[in-house]
């Protein structure tokens, strides 16, 4: 299979071997779809594969449908896991809490509110609670999250849990799963600001002391998390963020959206220390060539906001404008050019190309697309 890397070539491979395929095949093909150039859910090659797949789910995968709906939720692609759900269902209680938590992700990440499939979920939550690793848990609090299911008996429960898995017990190697938790829990009950300040000492205790390693995706899931709950942290807690965040640049894996993320939080909590700032217009220097333009903007908005100055990174912006902001929203061109004039930044090109793009969108807001 690995032989044919364009998305419909390998698509029309696994139609005409489908007779052949065991349960591993349909897996290995699944997860293969997602690295196959110019795939998309829309190939009405994968419309067929799909359905052909789902059929023979109750031959192949019985026992484990839930590895088919983590796969399904990989792709994005709901329509798969709706025709799943019976046989979830009905496999449920027989079930791991690994595997249960896969199949809450699979859920949340197609954004499935079915009741009866989260009912019968979150009874198995609450069945086998002690059981739950607390990875489990994230996983499965992430999914209630992507719903927004608030069930309280869950939520009592998963927090339960989570309380029993840390207190007293040795910190995780990985700041993963506590930064999902207090992400998606903040969500779920924004009020109840006791748990997520435990959760949160916790991790910034951990960020002291260097018993964890924090990762740019962990580090900007607390930042975002704070920022969706509007609650901006003692000094001395801030501190210990800050500091944390200033090695943002070293890894590899931070890319535009936590850039974003980190820039929409310290503008929301009204946070202005140089080493988190310092991680956003490093990141734009070196890659502001690439940026989409809902990023673009927020970015731009940021830099005028805390009148960065940064020659380099004003210079990716400009130039990133004149490409992508076409893709904006009327509005939305408006707020750039706004953000270039607070900062002093932008020139005749700029301004032009940005005029044009909002006569263009004017034009299409009158006579609709060509």
């Amino acid at each position: 299979m690995a032989a044919y890397p364009e998305a419909s070539d390998f698509l029309c491979f696994c139609l005409e071997r489908a007779n052949e395929f065991s349960k591993r095949d349909w897996i290995a093909s699944l997860t293969l779809l997602t690295v196959r150039k110019r795939f998309s859910i829309a190939l009405p090659q994968f419309q067929e594969y799909s359905q052909l797949l789902v059929s023979r789910a109750d031959v192949h995968f019985h026992d484990s449908v839930h590895l088919l709906l983590h796969r399904y939720g990989v792709l994005g692609y709901a329509p798969a896991v709706w025709q799943l759900l019976p046989l979830m269902v009905a496999r449920v209680p027989l079930m791991t809490p690994k595997q249960i938590s896969l199949c809450a992700w699979g859920l949340g990440r197609t954004l499935v509110h079915d009741d009866e499939a989260w009912t019968t979920l979150g009874a198995a939550l609450c069945d086998q609670a002690r059981e739950f690793a607390l990875a489990d848990l994230a996983m499965y609090a992430w999914g209630l999250a992507a719903v927004d299911r608030v069930s309280p008996s869950e939520i009592v429960v998963l927090k339960e849990s989570v309380r029993n898995q840390l207190l007293g017990q040795t910190l995780p190697e990985s700041s993963h799963n506590l930064c999902i938790l207090l992400k998606a829990v903040g969500k779920l009950t924004p009020d109840d600001r006791r748990f997520l300040e435990w959760l949160l000492l916790l991790m910034l205790e951990a960020m002291e002391t260097r018993t964890i390693s924090f990762s740019a995706q962990g580090l900007t899931g607390i930042w975002a998390a704070l920022g969706m709950l509007k609650w901006r942290p003692e000094d001395r807690m801030l501190e210990v963020l800050c500091e944390e965040s200033r090695r943002l640049r070293l890894d590899h894996t931070f890319n535009q959206d936590m850039a974003a993320e980190l820039a929409r939080a310290l503008l929301v909590l009204d946070v202005d220390d140089a080493r988190p700032v310092y991680q956003v217009a490093d990141y734009v220097a070196r890659r502001g060539l690439s940026l989409r333009a809902d990023t673009l903007l927020v970015l731009a908005e940021f830099f005028a906001a805390r009148q960065v100055n940064h020659d380099v990174a004003w210079k990716r912006l400009g130039v990133r404008a004149q490409q992508r902001g076409v893709d904006l929203r009327l509005r939305d061109i408006d707020r750039l050019v706004v953000a270039f004039r607070r900062a002093g930044r932008g020139n005749q090109r700029i301004y032009g190309m940005l005029s044009l793009f909002l006569r263009l969108r004017e034009d299409q807001a009158k006579y609709g697309a060509a």
